[in-house]
């Protein structure tokens, strides 16, 4: 069950070397999709945020925007394509005439997209969604550079290198490694995971595969917001004593942000509660966004064994890529 969480930058590579044809290029930008299938959309699109001119909204809901019109390009994602919410979305964004690219590895989505022509990436199937992540990532991203947004897969791809040197060295210290010492400090806990603002999606993945393959209840935030609510119910609520602050940071934030990181990991600590804090380094957010999710697949992995549970499909998963859309 390993083999998922650590193949990313492999699947990454991989994907990154899929040929695309009839990419639209438009003024807009929105992306479809829920859960494990939309996790790839909210690392790129928080990454093109810094680099593109083009807005891009990712929709995880059954509504589309009013905005979205013929000058929006929409991608579509559903990695077994079945699940409802998507398709729905899919039947919207063809009604409004929005030309479209669609990711997944079969079901309905794959079967409508034939149908109506649309651009057509197909995944490689038989895993589960939220295994498949590195190869969502990869044509997500070649996809915006396709699209005109930004130079996402070649700088994607210089990454590679740096995302396998980081998996190897946790990996291949089974005896003593990051993931593991996590997960024990977690063991026990329900865990709510802060980011920084540049590593939210970093955030929301922990919490994810938290819930799905470990289990577990878990909740995430983001920083500075944090400084200014929730530092109250930790200081002040008798029940956090269940909870673990996980803290995802910037090893190199803007000076407010650092200080607004330290003043919070300092107050917890000084009210006896300890966080578990992972200083992401890296050359920009991207990068530190993935060597935190990769962190956070594995610690996943590692809470499940504890708990003695196989980390295997859930009925979500089970669900996403067999059942039929009525």
């Amino acid at each position: 069950m390993f083999s998922d969480p650590t193949s990313m930058p492999e699947q990454i590579e991989a994907s990154l070397k899929f040929p695309l044809t009839n990419i639209p290029r438009k003024p807009k930008v929105c992306i479809c999709g829920l859960g494990a299938s939309a996790m790839a959309g909210e690392i790129m699109s928080d990454f093109a945020d810094a680099y593109s001119d083009v807005p891009i909204s990712v929709v995880k809901g059954t509504d589309l925007p009013k905005w979205v019109d013929r000058d929006t390009a929409v991608i579509v994602m559903s990695y077994g394509g079945n699940t409802p919410e998507t398709l729905s979305l899919y039947e919207e964004v063809i009604s409004r005439g929005c030309e479209t690219v669609c990711i997944t590895s079969g079901g309905r989505l794959m079967d409508r997209a034939l149908e109506n022509k649309n651009a057509l990436i197909t995944m490689p199937s038989g895993l589960l969604p939220r295994g498949a992540l590195g190869h969502m990532l990869g044509f997500t991203a070649s996809v915006f550079e396709e699209m005109g947004i930004c130079a996402s897969r070649t700088e994607l791809n210089s990454l590679l290198p740096s995302l396998k040197g980081f998996r190897d060295s946790i990996v291949n210290n089974d005896g003593d490694n990051e993931a593991l010492s996590a997960a024990k400090e977690i063991y026990g806990k329900i865990p709510v995971i802060y980011s920084t603002v540049n590593m939210r999606a970093a955030a929301i993945r922990w919490k994810m595969q938290i819930n799905e393959t470990s289990r577990m209840i878990a909740f995430y935030g983001t920083i500075p917001e944090f400084n200014h609510n929730e530092i109250v119910g930790w200081i002040e609520d008798q029940a956090s004593d269940e909870f673990i602050p996980i803290i995802l940071c910037d090893e190199d934030s803007v000076d407010i942000l650092r200080y607004m990181t330290e003043t919070l990991s300092g107050t917890l600590k000084s009210r006896g509660v300890k966080p578990y804090e992972f200083r992401a380094k890296g050359s920009n957010d991207l990068e530190k966004t993935l060597m935190a999710i990769i962190l956070g697949d594995l610690v996943s992995m590692h809470l499940a064994y504890m708990k003695g549970i196989l980390p295997c499909k859930t009925v979500t998963e089970h669900a996403d890529q067999n059942r039929e859309f009525n």
